[in-house]
């Protein structure tokens, strides 16, 4: 490890959380977590990814830090007027093309793209929630008018069934950084849109004063309570315990689970050559090793739903074979919005997501009555069968049919780890999954509907 590294490693101490989550979103990972979290992502970079980019950075960040602190010790206090509140930003970075050349760093704060939301128009850039008065509750108050453009594409949105596809959203997040940003409500929000409420779902995780909401926070719809052809007000209710944020209106389209999977499978479809080559990769990875791997099992069940695959999809920055069901993941997304990996619990975006075509194939060759394939060390599979029997005698032993014994009361709950609200929603999206086979088993002729009465029977 070269001294450059070594040093920046040591920088990494002296940086704020603010910093951390600047240099994190700069280098495209994830920003989110405690300063801890932060430090060792940062030091995995240093160690596995470093570039000179990053080094400069780091390098940079540590000497600003030193020139405010300083600054702070020569300055003496005014206890008049308050000295302005300091702010630091992402030093500018090293262009890749040009190594001498410089490239400034946007100063205005931008708002992650949401998957489920296409922006069409800001309305109202992002705007810093300022206090105006002493104590924790404040009040900010803001307005905006719709162009004739943005009026006519929320008036040809609306359709009979009472959905607008298109939405006039309210978005707020930090402004503590330079970069972009998740949406994070502060604490005690409320939202009034032209003298009326407007409802924010949100949840709090204790009742201590300055407690955030829990996230997901998602963008309030604000298009009920708007005026189309005059000026609108709106106010947000919002508690100063020392963070800073900034509110955002914007004109989004709502994009639906079915659309996304459609996208997936035009766009972000893996190669069967790059498949095969992971798959032997994983196989053949250790070479001096004694015990060679002949085989690995991949569950075509779903890990979510378990239920069997039917688009089969990753996240890329995951290491595991195994896939999980890119329907299944996209609506439980849209109803909660989590975006992590069900495998290995890694943060997995929409735009990381891409469909493995060589487990597709196993899907669509193999039979119904087929949980597990066998991927061999020449990239192919075979299919993993259990006789019914076997199971059976593996679920019910013999011996212990009748009368079990207290060892076997012990069972241990696998669904401790998941919340009853993504237990009802994992149930829901299993009935609608069943209903619509049914209908098509039914419109193919599959499953008879018997016309009477009778005790004609459905076979399936």
């Amino acid at each position: 490890m070269s001294t450059e590294v070594l040093e920046a490693m040591g920088m990494l101490e002296a940086l704020r959380v603010t910093e951390l989550r600047s240099l994190l979103s700069r280098m495209g990972r994830n920003k989110s977590g405690l300063k801890k979290d932060l430090t060792k992502r940062v030091v995995d970079l240093l160690q596995n990814e470093c570039s000179y980019e990053l080094l400069f950075a780091v390098q940079e960040l540590h000497k600003l830090r030193q020139v405010s602190k300083d600054a702070r010790r020569s300055s003496k206090p005014n206890p008049i007027t308050p000295g302005p509140v300091e702010t630091i930003s992402m030093p500018e970075r090293v262009s890749a093309s040009k190594p001498g050349s410089l490239t400034a760093v946007s100063t205005e704060n931008q708002m992650i793209q949401l998957p489920f939301y296409q922006t069409l128009e800001t309305v109202l850039p992002p705007t810093p929630l300022v206090p105006v008065f002493g104590g924790p509750l404040q009040n900010s108050h803001f307005r905006f008018h719709l162009s004739a453009s943005q009026q006519a594409q929320i008036q040809n949105a609306q359709s009979p069934s009472g959905s607008m596809p298109v939405q006039v959203v309210l978005r707020i997040c930090y402004s503590e950084s330079i970069g972009v940003e998740e949406d994070q409500y502060p604490a005690n929000i409320g939202v009034s849109v032209n003298h009326a409420n407007c409802p924010v779902q949100c949840s709090y995780s204790s009742n201590k004063p300055g407690t955030e909401p829990s996230r997901p926070c998602r963008p309030i719809d604000i298009t009920p309570l708007l005026w189309v052809s005059f000026t609108n007000r709106f106010s947000v209710t919002w508690g100063n315990f020392g963070k800073r944020y900034s509110v955002a209106v914007y004109l989004v389209r709502v994009v639906s689970s079915q659309e996304l999977l459609t996208r997936l499978r035009r766009s972000s479809v893996e190669s069967l050559e790059l498949c095969r080559q992971r798959v032997c990769e994983k196989l053949n990875s250790d070479q001096e090793n004694e015990i060679t791997t002949t085989g690995l099992q991949v569950s075509l069940m779903c890990p979510l739903v378990k239920m069997r695959m039917s688009v089969a999809c990753r996240a890329r920055g995951c290491a595991h074979l195994q896939c999980f069901d890119a329907s299944f993941y996209l609506q439980m997304n849209e109803r909660k919005p989590r975006w992590t990996c069900p495998v290995c619990h890694k943060y997995a975006p929409f735009d990381a997501l891409c469909i493995d075509s060589l487990l597709c194939e196993a899907l669509e060759s193999s039979g119904e009555d087929v949980e597990e394939i066998e991927y061999m060390s020449d990239s192919s599979w075979k299919p993993v069968r259990q006789d019914r029997s076997d199971k059976e005698s593996a679920l019910h032993p013999p011996e212990h049919q009748g009368n079990p014994s207290p060892v076997d009361r012990n069972v241990v709950d696998l669904t401790q780890g998941s919340s009853d609200d993504e237990d009802f929603l994992k149930e829901e999206m299993v009935s609608t999954h069943l209903e619509d086979k049914k209908v098509h088993f039914r419109k193919s002729g599959m499953i008879k509907t018997p016309r009477s009465k009778s005790r004609s029977r459905t076979i399936i």
